[in-house]
C-alpha cells in the first residue's frame, strides 16, 4: 500500500521547535506499518509559505495525480487548502482528513469533512454523536502512542511532580494552588519563563520517566469562580484567555505518552478517558483543585500504590493503545471502501 500523508512536518511550522506532534505520531508510524518506502510526506505547510496557496495546493494535486497512491491522509492546521482541489483528489484515491480537535473546533471539522472520503475523531463520544446523526464517513482513531519514542527508561526519580505542557491562565493558578499547599511542582513548556524555552521531545520522556507524580492539566475555557477572580487581579491573563478557543476537553495524546513511559498520571478527567485506562488502577484523576492537592499529598506517600498504577497504565498502554495499532484500522477501513 502506498500512502500520501500531508501534515505540518515542524511544530507550528517553526523548524527551530523540533518535529511536529503529527510527524511523531502520524508519519513514523506509518512508516513502521508500511515502509518508509511506502510513505510520501508532503510538508504542506512549508509549501504554503514557499508557494502561497495556490501553489501548495497544486503541487499537492499533481503529487497525487503522479504517485496515485492508496489512500491520502491530511492533516489540516487553518484554511491552506482548496476546498474544490480536496474535493477533486477523491476521484483519484481515498482521502481521509485526520482531526486532532473535532470536540471543540466544530464549524471547523464539519466544514472540511464533507471534502473528504473519510474523517477521524479521536474522541469516542463524539464518534458516537456522529453516528446518531446518520453520518457514516468518520473513523474512530485515538491518537495512541509511538512506542519508538514514548519508553520507560528506569531512571530514578528526579521530581516529586511535574507538569509538562505550554502556558494557559488556568494551569498557572493550578500550579500556584498546588504550589501554596506546599508542594513543588516542576513546570515545563513554552510561555512558563522569560526564556519561553521549547522542550525537546527527548527532555519530555525524560520527564515523565523521572516524576513520581506526572500531572496532565487542561487548558479549556473554565467559567470556575475562583479562577476567573483570581484572574482578574492578574492582568497578564487577559490577552490569552480572549484569545482562548479550546471550549471543551476530550482525550490528548498526552494521556497516552505518560502511560506509555511508565509514569504514574494524574490527570483531569474527561468523558471518554475511563473507556482507554481504567481509573483508579491504570491512571488517577480528579474533579477541581482541592482533589488535586489532596491526591498528589496522599501518592507522594503511597509510594507502592503509585507504582503498581503506573506499571498497570504501562502495560494497557503497551497492549492496546499503540500508534500503529490505530493507524492500521484507519487504513483498513479505508481500503474496504476503495474495493467496493
Amino acid at each position: 500500500m502506498k500512502v500520501v500523508l500531508s501534515i505540518m512536518q515542524y511544530d507550528y511550522g517553526v523548524e527551530q521547535r523540533g518535529y511536529s506532534f503529527e510527524y511523531y505520531n502520524l508519519y513514523l508510524p506509518l512508516c513502521n506499518v508500511l515502509g518508509i518506502d511506502n510513505v510520501i510526506l508532503f510538508d504542506f505547510y512549508s509549501a504554503f509559505k514557499q508557494l502561497g496557496k495556490a501553489g501548495m495546493n497544486t503541487k499537492i494535486k499533481e503529487l497525487i495525480e503522479t504517485e496515485l497512491p492508496d489512500v491520502a491522509i491530511f492533516a489540516l492546521f487553518e484554511n491552506e487548502f482548496d476546498e474544490k482541489i480536496i474535493s477533486s483528489l477523491k476521484e483519484i484515491t481515498t482521502t481521509i482528513v485526520y482531526f486532532f480537535d473535532d470536540p471543540w473546533r466544530i464549524n471547523f471539522s464539519k466544514h472540511w469533512r464533507k471534502y473528504f472520503s473519510f474523517f477521524t475523531t479521536p474522541d469516542y463520544y463524539t464518534y458516537q454523536k456522529y453516528l446518531t446523526e446518520g453520518i457514516k464517513t468518520v473513523i474512530y482513531s485515538p491518537f495512541g502512542f509511538n512506542p519508538n519514542i514514548y519508553q520507560k527508561l528506569n531512571l530514578p526519580y528526579k521530581y516529586d511532580v511535574s507538569f509538562v505542557g505550554g502556558y494557559s491562565p488556568l494551569r498557572e493558578w493550578i500550579v500556584k494552588k498546588i504550589r501554596k499547599a506546599g508542594i513543588n511542582v516542576a513546570v515545563f513548556g513554552r510561555g512558563w519563563n522569560a526564556d519561553n524555552k521549547w522542550v525537546s521531545q527527548e527532555e519530555i520522556v525524560r520527564i515523565f520517566n523521572q516524576s513520581k507524580i506526572n500531572l496532565n492539566l487542561s487548558n479549556a475555557v473554565s467559567f470556575h469562580s475562583p479562577f476567573l477572580f483570581w484572574c482578574l487581579w492578574h492582568p497578564k491573563t487577559y490577552k490569552p484567555l480572549i484569545l482562548l478557543r479550546k471550549t471543551k476537553e476530550q482525550v490528548k495524546g498526552r494521556h497516552y505518552e505518560i502511560n506509555a513511559c511508565g509514569g504514574f498520571q494524574l490527570s483531569y478527567f474527561v468523558p471518554g478517558l475511563n473507556l482507554i485506562y481504567e481509573i483508579d488502577k491504570e491512571i488517577v484523576c480528579f474533579e477541581n483543585v482541592e482533589q488535586l492537592i489532596n491526591e498528589i499529598k496522599f501518592f507522594l506517600q503511597a509510594d507502592s500504590l503509585r507504582e503498581e498504577i503506573a506499571l498497570n497504565g504501562y502495560l494497557k498502554s503497551h497492549d492496546f493503545h499503540k500508534a500503529d495499532f490505530y493507524i492500521k484500522n484507519m487504513l483498513e477501513i479505508a481500503v474496504k471502501h476503495k474495493n467496493k
